[in-house]
């Protein structure tokens, strides 16, 4: 005869079982995809950053030196009594736009002109970038987002300041590398790293057109190195790496700005600073400081002139020869330096950025 008793209730305790189980499983399987999302927008990050050294590996082949910044140091280089600002006429990544699929856009640029014209709301930005970048879909070009030049894990919108859409510039998450030079605090609120440690980048911020004053690769005026000055190897010297904009005074200027895209070793990757959109964040000096020395200002550029990244642990780097490679943000700090200039006269194992 079949049984015709009714199946057994769960009691209260076996129920909470269950749903702490459903919930674990839950929290695990958000966590997996939580996980997977970003491994997918670090991937499109280094895929990034991997177009970007094939650019800049075949602008040296057609020019057989890396992009300059357009930033005259001095008037004798410009010959045109111009020096600093005055005398800009473009970015590194201006001059790449070429070899990055961006003909449209570098055909709106003018090169060749120089000088300021008129203040602008965030000060002294120069007429290439004002006037002579015209317009590009109706804005000027320097409002024209790259969105090959923007890591999807920086989860930041493109245009830090959105006052004046017709001209505000849209920022890029990856700069150029000046390596191990000397890059002074800000009225000297932090002197913990004052970069130049091998004594090859003495001229403060790379702000120099002579190649034995610049650690790195690039400059903060018209030069920028052959393949042949990196005497450690291209596969031992960074090239560029990840920035975080909102974190520094200069990286938020955007990328058509001849000096805002430049990052330095000097400043431990990752230093934590209090930037654009942080809680507590001012534009003026009354920033929070994150620690004693106050090296998490947002103007002290010996930290926010380093390279970082919202990867977890580290950043991402291009180096010399085109590779990209994950850096540990507790890397030794002299390895860190080392990969940074371009003639230190070591080179460093692969082994060792693993």
């Amino acid at each position: 005869m079949a049984d015709t008793k009714s199946p057994r209730g769960l009691t209260i305790i076996e129920l909470l079982v269950a749903m702490a189980v459903a919930g674990m499983l839950s929290s695990l399987l958000l966590g997996g995809l939580t996980s997977a999302r970003e491994a997918a927008r670090k991937m499109s990050c280094a895929n990034n950053l991997k177009q970007i050294g094939l650019a800049m590996r075949t602008y040296h082949n057609t020019y057989g030196r890396l992009p300059p910044t357009g930033t005259y140091a001095w008037a004798r280089q410009s010959h045109n009594g111009q020096t600093w600002s005055s005398s800009s006429h473009g970015s590194v990544w201006s001059k790449l736009l070429p070899f990055l699929e961006q003909n449209p856009l570098y055909n709106q640029l003018n090169h060749d002109v120089t000088g300021l014209r008129q203040e602008d709301p965030f000060r002294g930005w120069s007429r290439f970038e004002i006037d002579s970048a015209t317009t590009f879909g109706g804005n000027h070009v320097r409002s024209e987002i790259l969105p090959g030049l923007l890591c999807p894990s920086a989860d930041l919108a493109p245009f830090l300041h959105r006052s004046r859409p017709e001209i505000d510039p849209t920022i890029i998450t990856y700069g150029y590398s000046i390596g191990a030079q000397k890059c002074p605090s800000w009225q000297n609120i932090c002197t913990g790293f004052p970069g130049n440690m091998f004594g090859t980048g003495p001229s403060s911020h790379g702000t120099d057109g002579r190649a034995y004053m610049i650690s790195g690769v690039f400059s903060n005026g018209v030069w920028a190195a052959r393949f042949r000055d990196i005497s450690d190897g291209e596969s031992q010297v960074i090239l560029g790496g990840e920035i975080l904009p909102n974190k520094s005074d200069h990286m938020q200027k955007g990328w058509l700005n001849h000096h805002a895209n430049f990052a330095f070793t000097g400043g431990p990757i990752n230093y934590p600073v209090v930037g654009i959109g942080d809680p507590g964040f001012s534009w003026s000096e009354a920033n929070p400081p994150l620690n004693p020395k106050n090296c998490s200002h947002f103007k002290n550029w010996s930290t926010s002139a380093g390279f970082k990244s919202h990867h977890k642990g580290g950043a991402q780097f291009i180096f010399c020869d085109g590779s990209v490679q994950f850096l540990a943000e507790d890397i030794d700090y002299i390895i860190y330096n080392r990969l940074g200039d371009r003639r230190d006269g070591y080179g460093i194992g692969e082994w060792l950025m693993n």
